[in-house]
This record gives C-alpha cells, structure tokens and sequence, in this order.
C-alpha cells in the first residue's frame, strides 16, 4: 500500500487561516475537535498584504493592519485557549497562498472554510484555499462556509471516515492519514469503491438481462475482493469496514456517506493543475460540490503519483473491470 511521504504518527501542530470574516471561523471548530482529541497545538495565521513603498500615511495605514490582525487572532487565540488548547498566532505578509502553504510546512493538517455557495466553481472553492492546496505538501481539509449549523459533534463521537478508492496506488496514499484520523477520534475507516453497471452497445445488444445481472455480480465481488484485501493488508488499529455500490463515484461515495453517516470523506488529490477540475480531479470537484461532510485532501507524493493521470484521484469506479480515469 503506498503512502505519501509526509506521514504523521499524531496530529502535532494543526494550522487554520483566517481573514477576519466569520466564515473562514467556521473551519475552527473542527480544528478544536481534533486539537483535543490528539493534543495538537493551532497555530492560527491571518495574511496582510505586504508593505508597498509609499509615504508616511501609507505606512501607518500599513501597521494600523498589521496590529488589528494581531488583536483578532489575539482574540480568537484566547478562546481556543479557554478550552484547553494550545494556540499560536502569526501574522505574516504577502501572498496568502504562497504564505499560508509555507507557514505550515511543518504542520500536519491544514483546516480551512471554502468560499460561499456559487455558480462559478473558482468563488465556490475559493482562489485562497485553491492556491493553498496547489501547494501545500501537508493534507487539506476542507469545509464548506455555506453549510449553516455543520454537525461538528459528529467528529467527536466515533465518527467514520469515508476513504474512495479505485484500485490504484494513488488513491489508497490516503489511507494511513484517514486512519491518523480515525485513531485520534476513536473512529473507524469504510473503503467505498463504486462499480458501474454493464450497459448495452452494438457489439453485445444480444446479452439477455441475466447475463447483464452476472456480469454486475462479477463487478461487484471483484470491487468487494479488492477492498477486503486492501482492509487485511491495513494492519494498524481498527480493521476498516467497505462499501460497494453500483453508479457513477460520486452518487456512490454520497450514498455511502449518508448511509454510514460519515463525519469527514478523505481523498487522495493531485494538488496541482492549471484548473481546479485538474487540481482536484472531477470526481474530488463533484463531491466538495455536492457533499457536507468536510473534504479532507491527502497530496502523495512518490511512487504513488509515477503514472496516475489526471482522473486517477478522481474515478472510484471500475466498468469492465478497469479503473476509470
């Protein structure tokens, strides 16, 4: 089973950035949950935009920023640290992305909001939180800042982590962070993997509606055969349960979500690409889109991304027995 390299044993340090908007404060509670759970510290980080050579009231102006971000993140500091947790603060400048990817190069979990519900897919998932997984070697998770009242409790209480997988490398690199996960919050792991029907072409309109049905029933033991092995070769904690369905992955992976009541999805992603459909992969796109459970992103690295195409993070399905991509 191939893993990515930044492979933690515990969740130590788990950053949340912030621009002041109660929105991007949604991603807090989330990042408590697990602070608590794992005894991880929060480095807070909000981004102000570098100084630019100007006069005196440009300069002021400029601190004036710098002194009301450290106040709020001063301010939101001290009530994570009335929980008993553990929060550092840093106000840096420049380019949020770049800022913010670097800031928490040697964290182990980025948690950060989405933008808000919109037609146009860049507002919807943000230019921020787009760039910070363009290149943040450490997982992303992802919540979604249109969702009013998120059930937060849910990852507190035995939650279970949905992981989608496709057969390849790439796709189980997600694994050993999911179980991080999964261990911290006393929950358990399902493997789901999606298998499409057989359909009727010109070359096999003769197959009469058994052999279909046989044909499916072949798709689905081999989908379960692969996720059984997957589960036996996981030998640390609890022995993840699997979930087959029949349809195109993302209708799969939210059926799947629903029926097991999963508290966090996490997926393997490419975390890079000229376009967020590329940078995602379609079927990663589909279910932030769609889903409510936060979207957790693990980027592999290594031998796990030698060879998988654009679709590979995204396709957890098989028709004719090879994985969509």
């Amino acid at each position: 089973m191939m893993s990515n390299t930044h492979e933690p044993t515990t969740l130590r340090r788990i950053v949340v950035p912030l621009d002041g908007s109660e929105l991007a404060e949604q991603a807090l509670p989330y990042a408590q949950v697990l602070a608590e759970r794992s005894g991880a510290e929060i480095l807070l980080v909000r981004v102000v935009p570098a100084e630019w050579p100007g006069g005196p009231a440009e300069a002021r102006e400029h601190l004036l920023e710098v002194q009301e971000a450290r106040s709020y993140l001063g301010e939101i500091a001290g009530r994570i640290e009335a929980r008993g947790v553990r929060a550092l603060r840093s106000v840096l400048q420049g380019v949020p992305a770049a800022r913010i990817a670097a800031e928490a190069q040697d964290a182990d979990l980025i948690v950060m909001t989405t933008h808000g519900r919109s037609g146009v897919f860049r507002f919807l998932y943000g230019s921020v939180a787009e760039g910070v997984l363009a290149r943040a070697k450490v997982p992303v998770m992802l919540v979604r800042a249109w969702i009013h009242n998120p059930d937060v409790d849910r990852l507190g209480q035995a939650p279970v982590l949905l992981v989608p997988l496709d057969g390849s490398a790439f796709a189980e690199a997600a694994i050993p962070f999911a179980a991080l996960l999964a261990d911290t919050l006393g929950g358990e792991m399902v493997l789901v993997r999606a298998v499409y029907p057989p359909t009727l072409t010109l070359a096999n309109e003769w197959m009469a509606t058994s052999y279909l049905q046989e044909e499916l029933e072949v798709r689905e033991e081999g989908a379960r055969s692969y996720l059984e092995a997957v589960a036996r070769r996981w030998s640390g904690g609890r022995r993840p349960r699997t979930y087959v369905g029949v349809g195109a992955p993302v209708e799969v992976i939210d059926d799947a979500a629903r029926e097991v009541g999963a508290a966090l999805v996490v997926m393997a992603t490419h975390g890079r690409g000229a376009t967020t459909r590329l940078l995602l992969g379609s079927v990663a796109h589909s279910v932030l889109l769609r889903g409510t459970a936060p979207l957790v992103l693990v980027r592999p690295t290594g031998g796990a991304v030698e060879g998988a195409g654009t679709g590979s993070a995204a396709a957890v399905g098989e028709e004719g027995g090879h994985p969509k991509g």
